[in-house]
C-alpha cells in the first residue's frame, strides 16, 4: 500500500462505512463462532489499528504489520503487543493464537506461504477470519495503487484455506449492491487521473451518503444469512483450522 494511504486510514477507519462495516462483520463472527474464554487474538495486516481497538473487547490481541507506518499510527492509537513482521514468516511461536483475522492482506502476499503461516501459529481448531477483494474482472487502478497481486472468487479462496488445513465454515460475498458502481467509477477515474497520483476510493464526500451505504451493509449481511450472494467487491471468510 502507497505511503499516503496510512494517513487517509488513520482519519477515516473511525467513520467511513467500509471500514466500520467490516469491524462490525468481524466481531458479530466472533461473537457467533469463538468458544474460548479470553482468547488470544492476531490481527495480521492490523494497518492503522482501529481494527485492534474493536478486538480488544474479546480478548487479548496483538498486531502484525511489515510497515513502519502502520506500527506508528497503532502506537499513536496507545495500542501494544506490536510486531513488526512478514505474514509469510511471523516467526511467532507454533499454535499461540486462538483467533487471527487477516483482513484485506492475502492479496498482498504470497498466499500459500502466508496461509502456511497462519495455519503453524493458530491452534487447532482456532479460527481464522479473512476479507479479500472479489473477481478478477473488477482489476482496476486502485489494485495497483494497493500493491494487489490479485482478486479471488469464492471457489479459489475455499480451495486455497483448504490446501493449508483450513474448513470453510462460513463464507460470503460482501458489498453487492457496489458491484456495477465501483466498475464504473474506477474506469472514469482511470482516465481522469491517468500519470498522475490516483486519489483513495475511500475519500469521504458526503455524510448522508455514507449513511446510507452502512445502513444497505447491515441489510445485505441480514439477508446472507438466508440466502447466498452470488458477488460482490469483497469476500468474507471464516475458516476453522483442523489437525491432519
Amino acid at each position: 500500500m502507497e505511503k499516503y494511504l496510512y494517513d487517509d486510514l488513520y482519519k477515516l477507519e473511525k467513520k467511513h462505512w467500509w471500514h466500520i462495516s467490516k469491524r462490525r462483520l468481524i466481531q458479530k463472527l466472533i461473537e457467533n463462532y469463538n468458544k474460548v474464554k479470553n482468547p488470544r487474538i492476531l490481527d495480521v495486516g492490523c494497518g492503522a489499528g482501529k481494527n485492534m481497538e474493536g478486538l480488544l473487547r474479546y480478548g487479548d490481541v496483538w498486531g502484525l504489520d511489515n510497515s513502519l507506518d502502520a506500527i506508528r499510527f497503532c502506537k499513536k492509537r496507545g495500542l501494544k503487543n506490536l510486531y513488526l513482521g512478514n505474514s509469510e514468516k511471523t516467526h511467532l511461536k507454533s499454535e499461540s493464537f486462538d483467533i487471527i483475522t487477516i483482513l484485506d492482506v492475502l492479496e498482498h502476499t504470497n498466499d500459500n506461504r502466508t496461509l502456511k503461516e497462519m495455519s503453524r501459529i493458530i491452534k487447532n481448531d482456532g479460527l481464522l477470519i479473512a476479507t479479500v477483494p472479489a473477481f478478477s474482472w473488477l482489476w482496476s487502478e486502485w489494485d495497483e495503487v494497493l500493491h494487489h497481486k490479485r482478486r479471488y472468487n469464492k471457489k479459489s479462496l475455499i480451495e486455497i484455506l483448504g490446501n493449508n488445513s483450513f474448513k470453510v465454515i462460513r463464507i460470503t460475498y460482501l458489498y453487492s449492491f457496489l458491484v456495477l458502481p465501483v466498475f464504473f467509477i474506477r474506469k472514469i477515474k482511470k482516465r481522469l487521473f491517468y500519470k498522475q497520483q490516483y486519489p483513495s476510493d475511500f475519500r469521504l464526500n458526503h455524510l448522508l451518503l455514507n449513511s446510507i451505504m452502512d445502513l444497505l451493509s447491515k441489510l445485505e449481511f441480514q439477508i446472507s444469512k438466508k440466502i447466498k450472494i452470488p458477488f460482490g467487491t469483497s469476500i468474507l471468510v471464516i475458516g476453522k483450522k483442523y489437525d491432519h
